[in-house]
């Protein structure tokens, strides 16, 4: 369980960061402030594993909180407007700098700076942030048959249709691969025991559709599937 206290003093993005937070298994918030002060007190009293707090709040800011924290600090994880404080804050070191608005995608982004890849719970947290129907969903990646660029967008290939993504194909194949997702082709992206067949003009089929191999990939992929 990684224990987090929130620092904003916002009370809309304090309650919507907390919100995200506590989505995902295996994380608590524990406390939240709306300053500087009240964050140090927080911090003190419930010694969590994380904060996540904002930098331009009145009183104390965030980049001076950071130097008053006795040793062992917690993992700290700056959620701001301003990306011009982010080489102070990594010098200071930070774990990581979000920029608002705050994404599900970034707050997960967030985490798996904070416990080493190998983690177990990295796979827990992982979700696919669809929209359908004027809502978010998470999604599970063994939910997704598929990942697919198009017209710059990210769309998944799901049993309900295909829906759009948060996120760019690029970020989903460095979050994706160690769980059994592949590049298949420049603007696809496959989980492969969702695969069901390879055609002989060299297509992949899914459930839900074909995407094809491109030829630079045609061999790992072959390979990789056994053929």
């Amino acid at each position: 369980m990684i224990r987090i206290v929130v620092v904003e003093d916002e009370p809309l993005a304090r309650q919507h960061l907390a919100e995200l937070l506590s989505e995902l298994p295996g994380v608590a918030v524990v406390a939240s402030a709306e300053n500087g002060r009240l964050g140090l007190a927080a911090i003190a009293e419930h010694q969590p594993d994380a904060v996540f707090l904002d930098i331009e709040m009145p009183g104390i800011k965030g980049t001076e909180l950071m130097h008053m924290l006795p040793e062992p600090r917690p993992a700290l994880v700056f959620v701001t407007a301003y990306p011009q404080h982010a080489i102070e804050a990594f010098a200071g070191g930070a774990v990581h700098y979000l920029l608002k608005p705050i994404s599900r995608v970034g707050v997960a982004q967030a985490l798996s700076r904070i416990r080493p890849k190998d983690e177990p719970l990295q796979k827990e947290w992982l979700r696919i942030p669809v929209r359908k129907k004027g809502t978010t969903r998470l999604l599970r990646p063994e939910e997704v048959e598929a990942l697919v660029a198009d017209l710059g967008d990210c769309v998944a290939w799901t049993p309900e249709g295909r829906l759009p993504v948060d996120g760019s194909l690029a970020h989903w194949e460095e979050r994706l691969t160690d769980l059994g997702f592949m590049r298949v082709h420049r603007n696809a992206l496959v989980r492969l025991d969702a695969v069901r067949e390879v055609t002989v003009e060299d297509e992949l089929v899914l459930p839900t559709g074909r995407l094809p191999i491109s030829r630079r990939r045609m061999e790992e992929v072959r390979r990789v599937l056994g053929l």
